[in-house]
């Protein structure tokens, strides 16, 4: 394991041991609490079944154990939140294959209609070739509705870093990139809820002439077993219209797993 991985486990491992060991995702509508000075959070364990590894002559399929822990601090006029995963996939006898991503966000004036936000991340994806990506951006945070139902979208620009190396064929690419996103959280009934997010980013790459265009997402169905527990299928996907190299286009990875959330 080298660096960069042992820095993303050493990470989230002394966040685990801060929060006493629990787990986390976390409720989007408290950006708008009345109340502030106070930590929440989730801590999720799932299983996965993903393409992430398919090219576009060989399509594979292969399991995984997923883990993700978000902790965000409310502030009287702001919001920190801190987001990273890590995930563990072996097919067969392959050897056992890592991808993490550790994401830090700062969002101003959180209870306004219009919210600036500033973030950083660090990522990297064996499965994907990529050693390494990081980015800094910022940009605005449109809170649509935060009632019962929340509805949120941004609109914003970062510079992204990024170094793969598949064998003989490494790449370093820095380009900047322009970032919108929506997010709805949907409570069903009182022990259900939806939580969906799509983004979409693009920025031109000047060697090739072309923009380069990807649309991610994630799906969120939850049901609470109790106040802290729930139970919950995660479902996420990447189209990546020009990949740096070749590469499938498509993945998507569907976990079934359980939560605990605190506050």
């Amino acid at each position: 394991m080298n660096g960069k991985k042992i820095s993303l486990a050493a990470l989230s491992l002394l966040i685990a041991i801060h929060l006493h060991g629990q787990i986390l995702k976390v409720d989007k509508g408290s950006l708008a609490s009345d109340s502030s000075n106070y930590f929440i959070g989730v801590i999720d364990a799932t299983f996965a079944i993903n393409n992430r590894s398919s090219t576009v002559d060989d399509q594979n399929v292969y399991i995984g154990v997923n883990n993700n822990i978000d902790v965000v601090y409310i502030a009287d006029q702001s919001a920190t939140v801190l987001l990273t995963g890590l995930n563990y996939f072996k097919i067969g006898d392959g050897p056992l294959i890592y991808n993490g991503t550790a994401h830090l966000r700062q969002i101003l004036r959180r209870s306004a209609k219009l919210s600036p936000e500033i973030y950083g991340q660090i990522q990297f994806d064996e499965s994907r070739n990529m050693e390494l990506r990081w980015l800094l951006g910022g940009g605005y945070r449109w809170n649509i509705q935060k009632k019962r139902n929340s509805l949120f979208a941004g609109l914003g620009i970062f510079r992204e870093m990024e170094r793969w190396n598949s064998g003989d064929l490494s790449i370093n690419k820095e380009l900047w990139k322009m970032n919108s996103y929506l997010s709805a959280d949907i409570r069903l009934t009182a022990t259900t809820n939806i939580n969906a997010i799509v983004y979409f980013q693009s920025g031109r790459d000047g060697a090739i002439d072309q923009f380069r265009n990807r649309v991610s997402g994630q799906l969120e169905f939850k049901n609470a077993l109790t106040e802290q527990f729930k139970v919950k299928m995660t479902s996420n996907f990447l189209l990546d219209d020009r990949p740096i190299i070749p590469l499938n286009k498509f993945i998507y990875e569907v976990y079934f797993g359980v939560e605990y959330s605190f506050n």
